[in-house]
């Protein structure tokens, strides 16, 4: 079984290393649309060469996934249809001509639709060559090579992510990276169709990528961060797809897509954390109004009054009770029974002061400049 995990992994680091340039160049249906229509390269090639062992089946796959991406540029580019509508028309029709072809004339032959597409990385270390697993060396040598490539045209990959318009104004050879890009990304998908399917290079190829380019802003980083993701995903889908007795490459999927939430759920900008950030927000807000109060109307019984304090504020009773219990307890104000009034203490005191002093933020200056013009 480790031999599978081995897969599994340096597949997913193959993927991974292209993912965050796939991602930021918009390119994620791209790569769904090649790790479908390669599958009409296979079929055409088989229709020649009848052994599914025949290197032809690899480069047949390769070369159409190749035509795919020519083909989605040159409608977008040529006839004003937008990219993904080109891919919306392209992709499915290759896909769906491979399908018919394995229904009407390789019923008998082992190319299976469903293996395609959700692949079966038990049966990986079958096949053997240098006395590993085939899949393994050969996702080994894909690794390297998208890695040397990466590393070899970083500054100019880097550069026509975020600005092709710039990069084009600096002389790079933008069509030359894309296609370079597209060729790999290709090779990688049909390489790894073998062991892991269709469904699981997609996931492997976007999902580590877009969880990173979430976490980090910095390119360098987002490539490392893309990796790890993609080991996780990797480790704890072949552990779990052991533990449950389920399908290996589906539940590394589902691994990416819940680290993908989770990302986007917990991440300093996520939805999640701008939840509870600006909750907390609001609460020092609403501290920061009653401290502002008490300070303008010291000894009022009718504006600060134990009991009246809420009707000046306009709060709810609930609200105004959650305030003044987290004023208490930071000992920034102080009951006065003897008065029936609240009281800053020394610590509320120095807030106001720091308030007053204008080394609050902006926003917050705001709200009490119109807080006090209505007292």
């Amino acid at each position: 079984m480790m031999e599978v995990l081995l897969v599994i992994l340096m597949t997913s680091l193959a993927c991974a290393i292209l993912g965050p340039f796939l991602v930021l160049q918009k390119l994620s249906m791209t790569a769904d649309a090649l790790s479908h229509s390669v599958l009409l390269g296979i079929v055409v090639a088989f229709m020649y060469v009848q052994d599914l062992n025949s290197p032809w089946l690899f480069i047949g796959a390769a070369l159409f996934g190749l035509l795919t991406v020519y083909v989605v540029e040159t409608v977008a580019d040529k006839y004003q249809v937008k990219k993904d509508d080109a891919l919306g028309i392209i992709f499915p029709m290759f896909f769906s001509l491979a399908v018919i072809l394995i229904s009407r004339f390789f019923r008998n032959a082992h190319l299976d639709v469903d293996i395609v597409l959700m692949g079966n990385p038990l049966f990986a270390p079958f096949i053997r060559l240098f006395d590993l697993p085939r899949s393994f060396v050969v996702m080994l040598i894909l690794f390297i090579l998208n890695l040397a490539f990466v590393l070899l045209f970083y500054q100019p990959l880097k550069i026509t992510s975020f600005d092709p318009k710039y990069a084009r104004l600096k002389g790079i050879k933008t069509g030359y990276l894309f296609y370079g890009l597209m060729t790999l990304t290709s090779l990688t998908t049909v390489t790894a169709f073998d062991s892991v399917g269709a469904i699981l290079v997609i996931s492997f190829l976007v999902a580590p990528a877009a969880c990173a380019c979430l976490v980090t802003k910095d390119l360098k980083y987002t490539l490392i961060v893309s990796l790890f993701f993609a080991m996780s995903s990797s480790i704890l889908g072949f552990a779990l797809g052991n533990l449950w007795n389920v399908s290996i490459a589906g539940m590394c999927s589902f691994i990416g897509l819940l680290q993908c939430i989770l990302v986007i759920l917990f991440h300093k900008n996520g939805w999640l954390s701008e939840k509870i950030k600006r909750s907390k927000q609001r609460k020092e807000v609403y501290r920061d109004l009653f401290l502002m109060h008490v300070y303008h109307h010291p000894g009022n019984q009718e504006e600060i009054g134990l009991n009246t304090i809420q009707n000046h504020l306009n709060w709810s009773s609930k609200q105004t009770k959650k305030i003044i219990q987290d004023l208490l307890k930071f000992d920034w104000i102080v009951e006065n029974e003897t008065l029936n009034v609240y009281e800053l203490r020394p610590k509320g005191l120095k807030r106001v002061t720091l308030l007053m002093e204008n080394l609050y933020d902006q926003q917050s200056r705001r709200l009490f400049k119109n807080y006090i013009s209505s007292s």
